[in-house]
């Protein structure tokens, strides 16, 4: 699956589950930012990378109800694989509208369960996130961001975390996260209009 295409799944899970709730390893470090590599020809699509995460922005609709969504995502890829193997995104469908947490993650889920994500090892504040749906391409799991972890989060610059769900054999998948670069990755979202 290209990361163009989890973008825009991820951006319309997004879109879906806000609108539904309204009506009723770590990718490679990186210092800083670094120019577009998707769709570098796309004027509709931005890529820009800091440390990482990276803030991806694209063009939605059509005129005259174009809108503008971003968000920032970092890609988990497995040890000897050049295909993302899951990607963690943060954004808001609209500038109104609370900062989502997504992963995305292949369609090998077990159900009943959750994706888990962990500052470190040892953290006993777990933030938990809920399936949403799975789609050909993956499964999505979403929650709001709390303000107490946007915070916690913004606050470190390690490559500690880890994401746990249970696949579909129930046995725990356990993949790394990265903070590096996620504050200054969530300034440059916060300039987005």
């Amino acid at each position: 699956m290209t990361k163009r295409l989890m973008l825009a799944l991820a951006l319309l899970l997004l879109q879906a589950d806000l609108s539904t709730a309204q009506t009723k390893g770590a990718a490679a470090p990186d210092s800083g930012q670094k120019p577009a590599s998707a769709a570098p020809n796309d004027p509709n699509f931005k890529s820009v990378g800091f440390g990482d995460w990276t803030l991806h922005c694209q063009s939605i609709g059509a005129a005259p109800q174009v809108r503008r969504s971003c968000e920032v995502v970092q890609t988990i890829n497995l040890k000897d694989q050049t295909a993302p193997f899951a990607e963690i995104a943060l954004g808001k469908p609209s500038p109104t509208e609370a900062m989502m947490v997504t992963v995305v993650v292949p369609i090998n889920v077990s159900f009943p369960s959750s994706v888990q994500i962990a500052v470190n090892e040892k953290d006993n504040q777990i933030y938990e996130l809920i399936w949403k749906r799975c789609l050909p391409g993956g499964c999505f799991a979403s929650v709001v961001m709390k303000d107490e972890i946007a915070k916690k989060w913004r606050g470190l610059n390690e490559a500690s975390g880890r994401v746990r769900f249970k696949n579909a054999a129930a046995q725990d998948v356990v993949m790394p996260m990265s903070f590096k670069g996620l504050a200054q990755a969530l300034d440059a979202l916060a300039k987005e209009p």
